[in-house]
């Protein structure tokens, strides 16, 4: 088990997912992300946040080429931006959607 699917699965198990997340859907949604995930190997090592276990997140996003990281997680939400990465909460990564007026086309 990969360390990022490792710590979902340690989240997810939290009293306060709980009554949102049963280990049933806990195990569909890890079926689904890594039915379509995107394996990448870090290349370099990244030491910026305070926090060290989240610094997996920075050196995936780098090796991913990756525009945006979405986390509550406050360690990494201080870094915003970080290396041109934005990191933001899954509120205002939502938000940027109801933001865009709907298109005409089809």
């Amino acid at each position: 088990m990969v360390p990022v699917e490792a710590e979902i699965r340690e989240v997810a198990a939290r009293p306060k997912f709980r009554k949102y997340l049963s280990p049933a859907r806990v195990e569909l949604i890890l079926e689904i992300l890594t039915a379509v995930a995107i394996v990448v190997e870090p290349d370099r090592i990244v030491t910026d946040c305070r926090d060290r276990k989240d610094n997996k997140y920075l050196e995936l996003a780098l090796a991913a080429s990756a525009d945006l990281i979405v986390s509550s997680d406050r360690e990494l939400l201080t870094l915003d931006p970080w290396r041109g990465i934005r990191i933001l909460t899954p509120a205002a990564y939502v938000a940027r959607f109801d933001a865009v007026p709907p298109s005409d086309k089809c």
